[in-house]
């Protein structure tokens, strides 16, 4: 038997980089609206004080649907927040900070931003931490006040540097993405070329 010659490897052209990719929307299943209703079904009780009950039904939220994840997410924050109440003698208003924190990143995800800016304003005051002045600078950006949105993001930065880059990838701060304030305060160029 003859060894037989190897042939060469085949060329392969260099293509260029893919640009990246823009942010898809969530994908939906079947079960989105359920999750929904049921969530909501749980908020009541929530809303209601009915702590124990919530927590039972957020918890079911979060098994029932694994696959809705901002669902999922939203349920076990209040199921977090509903123990933390039962703890705590059941007042949500307390002045703790990391209520007030927990209140108004709530707020904020339910859309109710004006609540939001108040509760977080209160925490970022009194807590002493970057994460209430972050939530802070989020909120004043959906909000569309960008002064306000570049002020508390600063101060965020200077008190953890890190928030440069959650700020970069964070899509609560897209309204602002070719403002060349805001995004030179992230060390990049404005997105629109402005």
């Amino acid at each position: 038997m003859t060894p037989s010659r190897k042939s060469p490897a085949p060329k392969t052209k260099k293509t260029a980089a893919a640009p990246p990719k823009k942010k898809e929307t969530p994908v939906r299943t079947a079960n989105h609206e359920r999750a929904i209703h049921d969530y909501e079904e749980a908020l009541k009780l929530f809303v209601k004080k009915d702590y124990a009950k919530a927590i039972a039904a957020l918890e079911n939220v979060s098994r029932e649907y694994p696959i809705e994840r901002e669902v999922c997410d939203r349920a076990r924050m209040r199921a977090k927040f509903a123990r933390e109440q039962m703890a705590a003698g059941g007042s949500p208003k307390s002045k703790d900070p990391a209520s007030e924190y927990y209140l108004g990143v709530m707020a904020a995800n339910d859309g109710r931003l004006g609540e939001a800016a108040e509760l977080l304003e209160r925490a970022a005051r009194t807590d002493g931490s970057d994460r209430a002045v972050y939530a802070l600078a989020a909120v004043h950006s959906l909000q569309g006040d960008k002064a306000g949105a570049v002020e508390q993001l600063q101060r965020a930065i200077s008190m953890n540097a890190s928030n440069r880059t959650l700020a970069l990838n964070d899509p609560d701060f897209d309204g602002l993405r070719d403002d060349a304030e805001f995004m030179s305060l992230l060390g990049k160029a404005p997105e629109g070329g402005a």
